[in-house]
Formats: structure tokens, sequence, C-alpha cells
């Protein structure tokens, strides 16, 4: 059936369109009739063969034409006038062979002036049902006998009758046909026109059936999470991703269940299927049909980025203050602790000498280890709130990496973590402190080493930032726990910790060195799948800094 359909279709192009489909058919149908007259008229009919070899002449004649037809339709298209003539003469010479006026095969006359009519106009239709009724009659007059003259008659008028209806019929259906095709071509232009619209959009536009099912995902939304519209139309919108339950299912039940006409949910959290957690601003509004709900418009705005900054403006505050607080707090407990930590080394020293009870030693070395710990944490904030920006210089950052992992990757491995390097070649030099983004590095390698006990694998990258030239991009990511979301706003904060040994500014101190060099650091984490720090550095560093 499909080959058959395909077959009629191929035909159809090469004829010039459904319309002329007609033609090669009706010609066939023609031949069939006159045959089956044929075959119905005894043989001893005056004229039979004669009669037996002009059809089998137009049947080849008619072979020729779809055969031409086939190979070059615009020839015989060209060619139309000569082609009529021919179909007139067969016609007449049938006519005359079956009988004359009395021959039913005048039908075929109908059938050239009618067709004439409805390819060429009326004017061409009726000149040529006038000329074949005068050709008719020439041919016919040898057998019209008198009471034969009111048939011709009739005929005649059928005739031209017909030119003239199916050319009307055929101009009124012209001027619908150019009506139709004018009213499709604005359909089409204000299709594009809406298509240009929404893909233009910045924010993300998702429609929705009466279903929840996606029928329709513009490029923003493309683009910015990596998914292409294939992948979801026809794909229930919450099941794309299922963390959106949470904040969107309900609204978006209720709106399809028409019992909001709209809804408005800001700073939904939301997992990605590629470009991991976003933050977004969602709009809805139903869509309806006679008034029964069809369906919804969703508006998507991602604010991730925004809301980054947001952040990161107030951290950058309340950094700037715990700084100004922790240095003049550093430089107090410097002092004081280093006499301590001098008395207890002499202590410890002349314990053997003056026979100090075992009891005394073991509180010696107690206070020892502590106040070690309290002058580890007056260097952590005298680094937290450096002032310096350090020595400044071009820097390959492949360089710096490559210099951190020979500090700790025998280390790791020997702990069961496999480390993955992807450094990209020929990277730009950039301004910075070595030695202050050794300390970034080593700080984010030694956190992903103590999140993996039991082993696993960490991954480190750099290359440039796609979407923003100039700019340089260090990855480092591991596949162990994770960090648990409610923890992840406060990772910077000065001091929070969940190690026991741990002193908690480590990642602040990586921030603000970050933040010296006009960089900015971003972090992904899902409970069970991992943690993804990304780093970004500008290639050349300004003096303004902000």
């Amino acid at each position: 059936m499909m080959s058959e359909i395909s077959w009629l279709q191929q035909l159809s192009r090469r004829v010039g369109g459904p319309r002329f489909l007609a033609l090669p058919f009706l010609r066939g149908l023609a031949v069939i009739a006159g045959f089956v007259w044929l075959a119905l008229t005894p043989t001893d009919f005056v004229g039979w063969i004669l009669l037996a070899f002009a059809l089998a002449a137009f049947s080849c004649y008619s072979l020729l034409l779809y055969l031409l037809i086939w190979l070059r339709p615009g020839l015989v298209f060209r060619l139309h006038l000569p082609v009529l003539l021919i179909d007139l003469s067969f016609a007449l010479l049938l006519i005359r062979l079956s009988g004359g006026a009395e021959s039913t095969l005048f039908l075929a006359l109908l059938l050239i002036a009618g067709l004439q009519s409805y390819y060429y106009g009326i004017r061409r239709g009726v000149a040529v049902a006038v000329g074949a009724s005068i050709a008719y009659i020439w041919v016919i007059w040898p057998t019209l006998v008198h009471h034969e003259w009111a048939n011709v008659a009739i005929r005649i008028a059928v005739l031209i009758g017909t030119a003239v209806g199916v050319g009307v019929l055929a101009d009124i259906e012209e001027r619908e046909r150019f009506a139709v095709a004018a009213l499709n071509r604005e359909i089409e232009a204000r299709e594009r026109f809406i298509t240009n619209v929404v893909e233009s959009l910045r924010d993300g536009l998702v429609v929705l059936d009466a279903d929840g099912r996606v029928r329709a995902w513009n490029r923003a939304m493309e683009e910015r999470y990596e998914v292409k519209a294939q992948e979801v139309l026809g794909e229930p919108f919450v099941g794309i991703n299922p963390s959106c339950r949470e904040g969107l299912a309900e609204p978006i039940e209720r709106l399809l269940g028409g019992e909001i006409d709209e809804f408005s949910v800001e700073g939904v959290e939301i997992e990605t299927l590629r470009k991991g957690r976003v933050i977004l601003n969602v709009k809805g509004s139903l869509l309806r049909e006679n008034l029964a709900p069809s369906g919804a418009v969703l508006l998507i705005e991602d604010i991730t980025e925004k809301v980054g900054l947001g952040r990161s403006a107030r951290q950058a505050e309340k950094l700037a203050a715990l700084g100004t607080l922790s240095a003049g707090l550093a430089h107090e407990l410097n002092n004081p602790v280093g006499i301590i930590s001098s008395r207890i080394d002499l202590m410890l020293q002349e314990a053997d000498e003056l026979g100090l009870p075992p009891q005394v030693r073991q509180d010696l070395e107690v206070l020892h280890r502590h106040s070690q710990r309290v002058a580890r944490i007056a260097r952590g904030l005298l680094s937290f709130a450096r002032q310096s920006p350090g020595d400044r210089g071009l820097l390959d950052l492949n360089g710096v990496v490559e210099d951190t992992l020979l500090l700790l990757e025998k280390q790791v491995s020997k702990e069961g973590i496999t480390v993955r390097r992807s450094l990209a070649p020929d990277l730009p030099p950039m301004q910075g402190d070595p030695n202050a983004l050794q300390q970034v590095v080593l700080n984010l390698l030694t956190n992903a080493r103590d999140a993996m006990r039991d082993g696993g694998e960490i991954r480190i990258e750099t290359g440039t930032v796609a979407s923003r030239p100039g700019w340089l991009r260090l990855v480092v990511a591991d596949n162990g726990p994770g960090i648990p979301l409610d923890r992840l706003p406060k990772i910077f904060d000065p001091f929070y910790t969940t190690k026991a040994q741990g002193t908690g500014l480590g990642l602040s101190v990586s921030y603000g060195i970050i933040r010296e060099h006009q960089g900015t650091i971003d972090v992904q984490s899902r409970p069970g799948k991992g943690t993804t720090f990304t780093l970004t550095f500008p290639v050349v560093v300004t003096e303004d800094r902000a």
C-alpha cells in the first residue's frame, strides 16, 4: 500500500502536481472504454476491423505519451496544442467508424472539451467545443438522417454547455485555490514569526499539552541545558527532571486542571540532566480551547548566575569584615602563643634534668600540641586576612597544577585514589601568584582526598572558557560522597568545617585568593555522586579590582 502511494506521489510530481494527475488516468479510461465497446460489438459490424486498427493506433499513441510524460513531462506540456489536435482527430475517426451520427463515442468530445476548459480556461474550452462541433457535423454528415438532427443539436448544445460549465467551475476553483494558497502563506508567515519570536527569547519557553507532555522546547532551553527538543518532545515535563517535582509538580498540575490560570514560582532549585543544579524563576499560563484547559506555557528564567553573583558579593563583604577582625586577632594571638610555646619547649627539655614526674611531662606535651594548634590557627587567620597580592607575574596554569600534583599524587595513590588529569595544551599564560594558586589547588585536592576514605577518583582539568573569550578554566572533581545540600552555602565560611582536625579556613583562604585574581569559583555537588569545583580566571588581570 505504501509503495503504491509513493509511486503515485512520484508520478504526481513528474506530471506537474495532483491537478494534472487525472490526465493520464482519463486517457487510460478512454482506451479501456473503446476496447470494451469494440468487444461488445458484433464482428460483422461494418468497419469493425478498421475500428480495431484505429483503437490500436490510439493505444500506441497513448503509450508513447505516457513514456514522454515520465521521461520528458515538460516537452509534453509544451506540445499541448498538437496533442489536442491528434486527440480530436482520433475521436472523430472513432466516431465515424463506430456509426457516425448514432455513435456513443461522441462522449470523447465532451471529455476533451471539458478538460480543455478545466486546465486552460473557459475561452479555450468553448473554442475547442465550437471547433469540435463543426468537425463533428462534417464527420457524421454522410450518416445523418432527418430524425437525427434533434439529437445532434442536443449533443452540440451539451458539448458547448459542458465547456462553459466546466470552465466556470474551474475559474471558481482557481480563485478558491489562490485564496487558500494566500491564506496558507499568511499562516506560514505567522508561524515563522511566532517561531522566530519563541526561538529568539533569551529565557526558556516550554509548551505543555493537557497531559503535561512537552510540545515545544525553544532554542534557549536547548543551548542552556544541552538538551535537544527531539529528546523531550512528547515526554512528561515533570518526568524529564524528577527533582522539579517538589517545587513545580503541584502548581503545574493545578494549572493543567484549570484550578488556576497562572502561577509564579521563584528561586526553585532543579537538578538538570546535563548542567547540574540550577536556580529558576518559573511562570506558567494556562492555554484554553473552547473554554476547556488544553495545555500550558512555561516561561523559565535561569537566575543561577544572578544568585551566584549575589552570594559572591555577600560572601566578599563578610570575608572582608572577618579578614580585618582576623588580622587583628592573629597579631594579638601570635605573641603570647609564641611565648607559651617557647616556654613549654624549654620545660620539656629540662624535664629529665629536673626529674619531673611523668604525669607532669604528659601534661606539658598536651599543652605543647594545643599551643601548636593555636599557632596554626593564627597563621591561618593571617593567610585569610592577607592584603598583599603576593608576587604577580605571568604563569602557566598547567605548570601550577603539575607542581601541586607532585606534592600529593604519590600519597593519594597509596590511599587507593586515582588522579586523572586532562590538561589542555597551549593554554595562554595568565597573571597571578603561583604560590597562592598552588595553595588553592592543594586545598581542593586535599579536601577531595579526605572525602574519599575508601578510595575513588579525582579528576583535574584545565582549558579555556568557551562562553568567555580570554578566560581560563580549572576543574577539580571527585566521585566521593558529595556535600549535603544544606551545607553547600556554608563551605566558604571561615571556621566552618566537618573535619575533626580541620580549622575551617582552607576554602575561605582559597576563596580570597581566587577573588584577588579576579576569578570565580563555583561548586556543584550531588549527595552520593561527588563534588565538582570549577574555577575561572582572566588571562590578564586589570588593576582596578572591585
